[in-house]
């Protein structure tokens, strides 16, 4: 008889060992599953964010392009018998573009806010946008096109235990592509 109890003794041993052993594990895998999320929230508020910076940042560019180009244009046209017809309306061409690139602006202030609201932790130096800014709006330059705030500038996205770094350069007058690290690295 006594074999009896030492056996179911030794079997429950075993299963509360064995239990032990699943919950732990469970318990990794529940720690996983959450830095895994942590990792995914983290990476789609990026993708996010950087389009929205990516389409802002090509569209004031492409208008400051037509404003420059626009000057041009006016300047030639003043010169010309009856263009100053044409040279009045590339006027309020570049005036409708600047005002556009203001709208641009707010929208752009308002997709940040809108993302920020969805729990994304964004750097605050994007809502200081890559362009000068005075009282919120644009700073222009003498031709009427936005100034560039830098040549170089860099956000940084952090949910513990994940930092992405993204940098972007404007070199020669492009605008090279947003280069993102991400730290600590993926164990593979």
């Amino acid at each position: 008889m006594n074999q009896k109890g030492e056996v179911t003794l030794m079997a429950s041993l075993l299963l509360f060992i064995l239990l032990g052993i699943v919950l732990l594990c469970s318990l990794e895998l529940k720690k996983s599953y959450y830095q895994l999320k942590k990792r995914t929230d983290l990476f789609l508020c990026l993708k996010e964010a950087k389009g929205e910076l990516n389409e802002f940042i090509k569209f004031t560019g492409r208008t400051n392009w037509a404003i420059k180009n626009l000057n041009r244009a006016e300047l030639i046209m003043m010169f010309i018998p009856l263009g100053q017809a044409s040279a009045m309306n590339a006027k309020k061409l570049k005036n409708v573009l600047i005002k556009s690139q203001e709208i641009r602006l707010l929208s752009y202030m308002n997709r940040l806010k809108k993302i920020k609201s969805k729990g994304c932790k964004l750097d605050l130096r994007m809502f200081i946008s890559p362009f000068k800014l005075t009282s919120g709006t644009f700073r222009r330059d003498k031709e009427q096109a936005v100034i560039l705030r830098e040549k170089e500038w860099s956000y940084s996205f952090y949910s513990k235990p994940y930092f992405l770094f993204l940098k972007k350069t404007h070199k020669d007058g492009k605008i090279l592509p947003l280069i993102s690290n991400i730290y600590p690295k993926r164990k593979r």
